[in-house]
């Protein structure tokens, strides 16, 4: 286990350049409005292990375990910045683990109706091959309520290909005493596609991606179990029907 987290943490170094350029125009404006608000946020860590990393529906780690861990700033002004990590273990090359960067805006506008806007770079640490297929996405989703979240999601060349990939979700979260259970549903479309960036077929150019699940936060231990599905061809993705389970610690950091 300790192998495994201290695997995961070796590309943080290695991804603080691309961070810094990434983050620039975003933290100078958190900087200016921060100043021009009292001084109020907080800083949280997590750290963790899942059954199995799916991102999108689709399996990171082969169906084996996986290391997470993250860091997340949110401030008063509806500001927040997140480092997150996770390990993988892809079958066809040196991918070890994925950092992603995020920074964005949360507010609501209305007592019952809010807007995030954000901006996420997603990175693979490996060999010059996986670094390669970084790549930056935009979103922004409305809520409801805090139940109903509407959301879009657009990268202009989704892991290195010349294709922009565009994904629209829809989720209900029931809230029921110390549990709440979601039910999600998403669209994963590839704009356009070709031979060797399509979802399993040349002229496959999108999937569904399903997921009920149920999560509880307890003594800042959070547990979530999901069952979820994919409308994927089994060959080429680790994809499907899946149940996964996940336990994170949380930490105030301040």
């Amino acid at each position: 286990m300790m192998l495994a987290f201290a695997t995961l943490f070796t590309g943080l170094f290695q991804e603080i350049a691309v961070f810094m350029s990434f983050a620039r125009i975003s933290a100078s404006f958190a900087l200016l409005t921060a100043l021009a608000l009292p001084v109020q946020a907080e800083l949280t860590a997590d750290i963790g292990i899942a059954s199995e990393y799916l991102r999108d529906g689709i399996s990171e780690t082969r169906g084996e375990y996986a290391a997470q861990g993250g860091l997340t700033y949110v401030h008063t002004s509806g500001l927040y910045g997140n480092i997150w990590a996770s390990e993988v273990k892809h079958p066809r090359d040196s991918a070890h683990s994925e950092w992603d960067f995020s920074a964005g805006v949360s507010r609501y506008l209305t007592d019952t109706v809010g807007l995030d806007l954000s901006l996420t770079r997603y990175t693979l640490q490996g060999d010059y091959d996986v670094k390669n297929r970084a790549y930056t996405e935009y979103a922004a989703r409305a809520y409801y309520d805090d139940s109903w979240v509407l959301g879009w999601r657009h990268s202009n060349a989704y892991l290195n290909s010349d294709f922009a990939k565009r994904s629209l979700e829809l989720s209900y979260t029931l809230h029921s005493g110390t549990f709440d259970f979601e039910f999600y549903t998403a669209q994963h479309r590839y704009l356009e596609v070709d031979k060797e960036f399509n979802f399993g077929d040349k002229g496959r150019d999108s999937y569904w991606h399903f997921r009920i699940g149920a999560n509880r936060t307890y003594n800042q231990y959070d547990y979530r179990l999901t069952l979820e599905r994919t409308n994927l061809p089994g060959s080429g993705y680790d994809a499907g029907t899946t149940f996964m389970f996940s336990m994170h610690r949380y930490f105030n950091l301040f």
